[in-house]
């Protein structure tokens, strides 16, 4: 016995997995409505939504030595890439250089063409409009609608309504309206056609900078390559392609620029530093000028050489001065002391002419003399002559040797004054050779360096211009034909799973959140150890129960089972004493008057007595059921007066009608808990079990009033009736406190008005279908289940 229960139990905490997918496919038509809806939503969004191509380019990023020169590098033999990428990948999304291309591509002006449900964008516009920036706000987004006619344009402004007619194909006058100019891409084709409406938005560089920023994907070919593929998503082929090869260009013109702004400021440097060293050139040139004009000094070698010779030729002349002043005076001492008529020196070195005569003319005479002395005597006439001759000789002798001693004397003087000259130059020669030699240097030290610089420009120039591109195109951009977005399948999918998911979220939110019981199995849930006797299904109209047919109905199987079950709980039932059952129900509109009521009838067609009480004294329903008036004489009169019998108020139903006796509640008491807890009511159960095999009391709700827990102890078995849809889950907990609390005792759940075909039939819709006359109303597919 007790593995059963542990059986019973494992069961119960099994998920039932058919229930619940009863449940929601109790909703199929609006499940399937929902996708179908969403299959015709996505296949319009695929009619009327372009076509994205994706566009890639393939670049691969040089290192600085291979795109000069071949070279040996360790990494590129591992097949390790040494090109830091993500710096590429920076500089290639870079808003710097991303503006340029909008600015080259003109980006932040996009054409639209209206279609009969939407808009695209046209790259090739048949014009094109110039943005004028200053013209309009800062950071302003503006729409123009441009028609194209026969021989101009018309401009309206979308935003201020304003209108423009221009009479030519060139707008070259933007206004604050208006800030831009148009000029024709092709003025020859430029003709209005069938759709000649264009609507153009301008953007802000930014903006469309930021744009092109979220569209361009950049990524590295593989783990270690050094190639980067340069993706755009676009539904226009020619503009992706367009702007990703700019995009290349602009890149790579960018890499260029810096490498050529090296060579750009080496040659700008050297030009500085040219004019400096121009100057400074021509200024040692004037100094080096002006200090060998105050030096008188031309070139300092032949300087200082023509310096020697010039003191070496004053020594020579001071010297031959001096040797001929000696010369000069041996000659006067020899003609001083030549008392006699005697030879004098001849030739002994005078550089004077005059006076070499003269000496030569006296020996002369003097030989004459002595010759004609010797042969004629000193008192020869010719001796005498030659005597006076030789005296004047002499003289003269004395007198030129003089002049020629005083023109020595000054001679030589002038000798040692040029000689002290030269001395003195000659000494301050190496001050003026280390001067200017300091002179030169510095001279030589700017030549050099200005060739050098000159040089060093060249070379810059050179670099400059063969400076190569740190980057290699390995592909341009290359559209794929096949359409990236939108994805076909994928939205009809997505479309598909949001059609069907977002009814079942629906419904699982509201599964979730309803609080109310449907079957048996909410309520075995919450109260497991009470039985449920019953499960009774829709009554579609619960005033016609009086009229039930003899046919086998569902509601009359229901009912069948129902009292079985009930009559195998009440097993203690003695022989001559009918038994009680109460029907109650939490609150009102759960169905206990209509259970109570058809519960008496099915007994009754058993070919049991029945009577029926209507013990509910401050709603009573039971009246309604058979036409007949709340204030009729029931129960409330009979235990508010001692003297009535109960007997003289019954309703005796008509036999052929298959009814039964019947006791009304009667006129509302003012005090119904008084009267039901009096002995009087208690008496009147004990005696009208003598006579009935049944007594069905009809009570009030428990939840709302205590009149029904006066008697309980007075009642054999207690039918708690709860309502499919209706009734509260915490009322079930209620219901199992009074079981608990002992307040009901042999109590059973009713559980009214379940909707088998519907939201909750578990697939119970086969219980009570079986025969030719179970066939019920059937709601229209997309009618909602109550």
């Amino acid at each position: 016995m007790d593995n059963y229960l542990e059986q019973q139990d494992a069961q119960d905490q099994q998920i039932d997995l058919k229930g619940i997918a009863n449940k929601y496919l109790a909703y199929w038509y609006w499940i399937a409505l929902s996708g179908i809806i969403a299959l015709i939503i996505a296949f319009l969004y695929l009619r009327y939504t372009p076509d994205s191509y994706k566009t890639a380019a393939k670049i691969k990023v040089l290192t600085e030595k291979e795109s000069t020169a071949l070279n040996l590098d360790l990494d590129k033999l591992l097949g390790k890439g040494n090109v830091n990428l993500e710096n590429e990948r920076a500089v290639l999304q870079s808003f710097r250089l991303n503006r340029q291309v909008v600015n080259q591509l003109n980006l932040q002006v996009q054409y639209f063409q209206s279609g009969r449900v939407n808009k695209s964008e046209v790259f090739n516009a048949p014009f094109k409009v110039v943005f004028e920036p200053e013209l309009a706000k800062p950071d302003a987004e503006l729409q123009f609608q441009i028609t194209l006619q026969d021989k101009g344009y018309q401009l309206v402004n979308l935003e201020s309504e304003a209108t423009l007619q221009v009479p030519n194909f060139y707008f070259e006058k933007p206004t604050q309206d208006f800030p831009f100019t148009i000029q024709p891409a092709n003025a020859q084709s430029l003709v209005a056609n069938d759709n000649p409406v264009y609507e153009v938005k301008i953007s802000s560089q930014t903006q469309a900078t930021q744009n092109l920023l979220q569209a361009i994907k950049i990524a590295p070919d593989g783990k270690d390559s050094d190639i980067l593929i340069l993706s755009l998503e676009d539904p226009s082929k020619q503009k992706a392609q367009q702007v990703l090869n700019t995009l290349i260009e602009v890149y790579t013109q960018d890499g260029i620029t810096d490498r050529q702004e090296v060579s750009k400021r080496t040659i700008a440097f050297i030009d500085e530093r040219f004019t400096y060293l121009t100057t400074e050139l021509d200024s040692i040139e004037v100094a080096k000028g002006s200090y060998k004009q105050n030096n008188n000094l031309s070139i300092f070698e032949a300087d200082a050489a023509s310096m020697i010779q010039k003191k070496s030729i004053k020594d020579e002349q001071l010297f031959e001065a001096e040797t001929q002043l000696l010369l000069a005076d041996v000659l006067d001492k020899s003609i001083a002391s030549n008392q006699d008529i005697k030879l004098l020196p001849a030739n002994i070195g005078l550089n004077s002419g005059a006076v070499n005569t003269l000496v030569s003319d006296y020996n002369a005479a003097v030989l004459e003399y002595n010759k004609w002395k010797a042969t004629a005597g000193d008192n020869n006439p010719r001796v005498k002559i030659l005597k006076a001759s030789i005296t004047d000789l002499n003289n003269n002798i004395q007198r030129s040797l003089s002049g020629y001693k005083t023109q020595l004397q000054q001679s030589l003087s002038q000798n040692k004054r040029a000689q002290g000259l030269a001395q003195q130059s000659f000494k301050t020669l190496p001050s003026k050779e280390k001067i200017l030699r300091s002179i030169e240097r510095q001279q030589i030290l700017k030549e050099n360096l200005y060739l050098l610089l000159l040089q060093k420009r060249e070379e810059a120039a050179i670099t400059m211009a063969v400076t190569a591109a740190n980057v290699k195109v390995i592909d341009y951009a290359i559209t794929n034909s096949i359409p990236v977005a939108p994805k076909r399948k994928i939205v009809l999918l997505a479309a598909l799973l949001l059609g069907l998911g977002l009814p079942i979220g629906i419904l699982y939110l509201k599964f979730l959140t309803n609080t109310k019981i449907y079957t048996s199995k909410d309520v075995e849930n919450i109260n497991p150890k009470t039985a449920i006797v019953g499960e009774i299904p829709v009554i579609p109209n619960a005033k016609q129960a009086i009229k039930l047919t003899s046919g086998n109905t569902q509601t009359e199987e229901a009912f069948r089972t129902l009292i079985h079950n009930l009559n195998f709980t009440l097993h203690n039932k003695q022989t001559n004493q009918g038994q009680v059952i109460a029907v109650t129900s939490s609150v009102k509109g759960e169905g206990k008057t209509t259970v109570a009521f058809n519960i008496a009838q099915t007994y009754f067609h058993l070919k049991k007595k029945v009577l029926l009480v209507g013990a509910d004294l401050r709603n009573p329903q039971l009246h309604t059921l058979i036409g007949s008036s709340k204030d009729k004489a029931g129960l409330s009169n009979y235990l508010s007066n001692q003297t009535s019998n109960w007997q003289d108020i019954l309703i005796h139903m008509d036999a052929n009608s298959n009814q039964f006796d019947l006791l009304l509640s009667g006129p509302i008491p003012p005090m119904p808990t008084v009267l039901l807890s009096s002995a009087r009511f208690q008496a009147f159960l004990n005696e009208a079990k003598a006579h009935y095999d049944y007594i069905i009391v009809d009570t009030a709700p428990t939840l709302l009033v205590a009149d029904t827990l006066t008697f309980m102890d007075g009642i054999d078995y207690t039918a708690y009736v709860v309502r499919s849809g209706v009734t509260e889950k915490p009322l079930i907990e209620y219901s199992k406190k009074l079981v608990d609390q002992k307040k009901i005792k042999n109590m059973g759940y009713i559980i009214n008005d379940i909707d088998f075909k519907g939201s909750y039939g578990y697939g119970y819709n086969y219980g009570y279908g079986y025969g030719y006359h179970a066939e019920t109303v059937k709601k229209k597919w997309y009618q909602f289940k109550k």
